[in-house]
């Protein structure tokens, strides 16, 4: 199974989990086209990356026990104005002390390495 149709699992879990129509373990695991024990397990797997998940008798359903929002993907990360205005300049070399030698032979043009 590849990683995409993992993540839609996950999402479709998810969605039926936060409108509390999963059905029992049995239902929740036909309706996703899994056994009971790799439902188990990935509910497992949800919890350990911190989702409140529970489930409720009455109901007969799986739930969160607040709300929560699921997303997995990439964004640009953009500073806000504030965090900009922090934001300090510098040499690449000066974050990574063991890297400077070659940042500081780089930029002077020579081809020796300093510092390693």
């Amino acid at each position: 199974m590849s990683l995409l149709e993992k993540l839609d699992r996950v999402q479709r879990i998810h969605r039926m989990i936060q409108y509390k129509r999963t059905g029992n373990p049995g239902q929740f695991a036909q309706k996703l086209g899994v056994s009971q024990s790799k439902l188990y397990q990935t509910l497992k797997e949800l919890k350990q990356l911190g989702a409140p998940i529970a489930y409720c008798k009455y109901r007969q359903s799986y739930l969160y026990l607040h709300p929560v929002r699921f997303h997995f993907g990439f964004e640009e990360n953009t500073l806000s104005e504030q965090e900009a205005s922090r934001a300090r300049g510098g040499s690449y070399g000066a974050m990574v002390p063991w890297f400077s030698g070659c940042i500081l032979s780089w930029w002077s043009g020579k081809n020796e390495t300093a510092g390693l």
